[in-house]
């Protein structure tokens, strides 16, 4: 009923069933997992006011109290349920588009339906780039309201860290703006803090001059782990920081093999700069795609990585920099494959990625964010566990496998005093302790503003995807 009334609300905007458009949507997912879902209907609003409306539709009747809202933004976030629904409704944000830079200011003003693909399309006709995503087939919207980091990291912190102002529709349906004036406690908290508290609608952030980068893939022989954990370790640990330079290293399990893999870039045209030497003069390479070329050309490499719609999955935990413990982590990831090597098509990459002080010191810089993280808490290593399988009978068999890894990975990081509280939440799997990762005064303030701007709890009852804080489990192990 609650479709049939938004569809007189808003002709040609809501989709059900059969209908060309609801297919196109509901199919359209990075996971096979949200791709499997099924609303009652899709809405696709193309401006703050029609979403404004969805909301008010929805949230400010009593009767309506038991409709569930998922809300999509890139739909990249692989778990079934974080931007997807059964039976509900979906709102999918992807015809809210637009891409505008002022000319006085330089910020540029990026619609919330918005992938980076084309907004790095669109400033590049003017020489200009953004701080956002390293996959140009993410969504602006996830990525930036999870934390974010971007191949400019070393220089300018978290991609949240960048966000200057956002245009939010709150569970009363009003739309606000946040910034460092107006709203400055919404303003902290939608960095990084998720979709606890409205829906974004418009992302404002400063560009600056950009032209062709540096970089790409190396891969290798397996043998090499060692000395690319150890130039990962002197990286990240460096007492005179490349604030141009961005690496990730992985290993990687495919067709019975394992691969080692480094990807690492530079913001200028400089062809193997020092700090990235040691990444380029490691042997065996197997094969390597280095070369000068634009932003939007290598986010488009890293989206090649991957294809939509198949049965991957994220996890992630932390540590503190510690070659040792990455090479323990290595022989726990290659015994949990021992348990599920034989799944047809399975895939399970170990990618390491450095939060070093630098990075925390620039993202305080650029003020507060959600995060609740310091530059004392750094270098410490984002570890993402990405598994790739294909049938949905193994689902449970790998999910469980890597589950019980990320708790070995967590308790040899204890025994060596290394564990680290955050958790990054971009690569969050849907029972993980995400939010709790973010420490108890950042919580605090988060509910404070979760009270204030939705007191129904609209963005916790109705919207039920996502990391939400009515689920964070507090110090004495009880949930909220």
């Amino acid at each position: 009923m609650e479709c049939k009334e938004l569809a007189g609300l808003l002709p040609g905007k809501v989709f059900f069933p059969g209908d060309p458009r609801y297919i196109g949507s509901a199919g359209s997912y990075f996971a096979a997992f949200e791709n499997e879902l099924s609303p009652g209907c899709i809405i696709r609003p193309k401006t703050s006011a029609e979403v404004s409306a969805v909301i008010k539709h929805i949230g400010l009747d009593p009767s309506r109290a038991h409709v569930q809202l998922a809300i999509r933004g890139g739909g990249h976030t692989p778990w079934a349920g974080a931007a997807n629904i059964n039976k509900g409704i979906t709102m999918d944000m992807q015809d809210l588009t637009g891409v505008q830079v002022d000319e006085r200011t330089g910020i540029a003003s990026i619609a919330a339906g918005e992938r980076w693909a084309r907004v790095y399309e669109q400033l590049a006709t003017q020489g200009l780039a953004v701080a956002g995503g390293r996959v140009s087939k993410v969504g602006v919207a996830g990525l930036t309201t999870g934390g974010g980091l971007s191949y400019f990291s070393a220089a300018t912190g978290f991609v949240c860290d960048n966000v200057v102002n956002y245009e939010v529709v709150l569970a009363s349906g009003e739309i606000v703006e946040a910034n460092a004036k107006v709203n400055q406690d919404l303003f902290r908290a939608l960095k990084g803090g998720s979709n606890n508290f409205g829906v974004i609608t418009r992302f404002d952030q400063p560009t600056f001059k950009q032209g062709q980068m540096w970089g790409g893939a190396i891969y290798y022989n397996s043998s090499v782990y060692p000395h690319l954990v150890q130039a990962f370790s002197d990286f990240a640990a460096s007492s005179t920081p490349d604030e141009q330079a961005h690496v990730l290293v992985a290993t990687s399990w495919s067709a019975g093999r394992e691969t080692g893999v480094s990807n690492i870039y530079h913001s200028t045209p400089a062809v193997a700069p020092p700090s990235l030497k040691p990444f380029t003069d490691l042997q065996p390479q197997i094969f390597q795609s280095l070369r000068q070329d634009s932003l939007l050309g290598f986010a488009n490499e890293q989206s090649a990585f991957s294809t939509d719609g198949a049965r991957q999955l994220y996890f992630t935990t932390s540590f503190k920099l510690d070659v040792t413990l990455m090479l323990h982590v290595r022989e726990l990831w290659l015994e949990a494959l021992k348990t599920i090597d034989s799944v047809p098509g399975l895939v399970l990459s170990l990618v390491f990625q450095p939060v070093t002080e630098g990075i925390l010191a620039k993202s305080r810089q650029l003020g507060q964010n959600s995060l609740g993280l310091s530059p004392s808490d750094g270098p410490f290593v984002i570890t993402l566990l990405n598994s790739v399988h294909v049938e949905m009978a193994d689902d449970d068999r790998v999910v469980s496998a890597v589950h019980d890894l990320v708790a070995n990975i967590d308790a040899a990081a204890a025994k060596r005093a290394k564990s680290v509280r955050y958790r990054f939440t971009n690569y969050g799997y849907k029972d993980q302790q995400i939010l709790e990762g973010y420490g108890s005064q950042s919580i605090a303030a988060l509910r404070a503003v979760s009270r204030k701007y939705d007191p129904s709890g609209f963005f916790q009852k109705t919207v039920p995807g996502g990391f939400k804080l009515s689920k964070v489990i507090d110090t004495l192990g009880a949930e909220e």
